[in-house]
C-alpha cells in the first residue's frame, strides 16, 4: 500500500520504532549497524520518518551518522504512500560506488632501516580501472596528507591482493616475493595512519590521522584486518589483529 510493491521477506521481529537500532550479522558476527544498540534514538532517530545510507559509504560496526541521510522526525506523518510524500524514501537507490578495494594489512619491518614498510590491499570485486583509487599516509598524527600514491590505470581481478612497499629489495628478502607497487611515500612507522581513497574521497582508514599511534600502533610489527570486516572511514580496532609492538624485532 505504501511502496506499491511486496517486501522480499516478512517477519514479526521488525517491530521497530524510530529510536531502535539495527544490527546485521554474518556467520554470527556483527558486520554492520544502524544507530547505537545501547541508546534510544538521539541524533539518528527516524521516528515517523526514515534514514538511508549515502552512496559509496560502507558497512561498519561503528555507526557514523555522516554516512546517512535522515528524512527527519515526523517527515512522513501526513503521507499515505511513498510516491505522494514530500519526504520520499529513496527505496532501491543505494549505489555502492566504493566496492572494490580495502586495506587489509600494514607492516613496519625489522630489517635495516625499519624495512619492509608496506601495506596490503584486497580487491573484493573486479576493478576495471585501479587509477580511481589512491593511498595517503598520515605521519605522526599530523592529519591527512591526501592522496600520495595513485595506482596505475590497470585492471585488478576480484580476489587479488595488492602490496605497496617503500622499496623492493628488503620486501623481497623478508616475504620472498616482489611487491606489486613501489613508492617512496610508504615511509611509515608504526604510529602512522593510512587512508584509502576512491574518486578522491576517503573510503577506508587504518588508525586515526590525527593521533600518533595509540592502541593501533604497529611499530616493529604488523596489523591485519579480520575476516568479514568491511572498509570504513571510522577506524574500529575490533576489526583488526595486531602482532604487538616489537613483535618482529628478531626476525630476518
Amino acid at each position: 500500500a505504501y511502496f506499491g510493491e511486496q517486501p522480499d521477506f516478512v517477519d514479526g521481529s521488525v517491530n521497530i520504532n524510530g529510536d531502535d537500532s539495527v544490527e546485521l550479522f554474518y556467520d554470527g558476527q556483527v558486520i554492520d549497524v544502524y544507530g547505537d544498540v545501547n541508546v534510544a534514538g538521539e541524533e539518528w532517530n527516524y521516528m515517523d520518518g526514515w534514514s538511508y545510507r549515502n552512496d559509496a559509504s560502507a558497512a561498519s560496526t561503528t555507526f557514523d551518522l555522516a554516512s546517512w541521510t535522515l528524512g527527519g522526525m515526523n517527515a512522513v506523518d501526513s503521507c499515505s504512500s511513498n510516491a505522494a510524500c514530500a519526504s520520499v524514501f529513496p527505496l532501491h537507490s543505494y549505489k555502492h560506488l566504493s566496492t572494490g578495494l580495502i586495506i587489509t594489512g600494514v607492516i613496519d619491518g625489522p630489517r635495516t632501516g625499519g624495512l619492509p614498510k608496506a601495506i596490503e590491499l584486497y580487491a573484493n570485486a573486479d576493478i576495471p580501472d585501479l587509477s580511481l583509487y589512491g593511498v595517503g599516509f598520515a605521519n605522526n598524527g599530523g592529519g591527512s596528507d591526501g592522496i600520495e600514491f595513485t595506482f596505475p590505470s590497470e585492471f585488478a581481478a576480484a580476489g587479488s591482493f595488492l602490496t605497496i612497499s617503500k622499496e623492493a629489495t628488503e620486501f623481497e628478502a623478508y616475504f620472498g616475493e616482489q611487491p606489486n607497487f613501489v613508492d617512496g611515500s610508504v615511509s611509515i612507522n608504526g604510529d602512522d595512519s593510512i587512508e584509502l581513497f576512491f574518486n578522491e574521497q576517503v573510503i577506508d582508514v587504518y588508525g586515526d590521522v590525527n593521533v600518533k599511534g595509540g592502541d593501533w600502533n604497529y611499530m616493529d610489527g604488523w596489523s591485519y584486518r579480520n575476516g568479514a570486516s568491511a572498509a570504513s572511514t571510522v577506524f574500529n580496532i575490533a576489526d583488526w589483529t595486531l602482532s604487538g609492538i616489537n613483535a618482529v624485532d628478531s626476525c630476518s
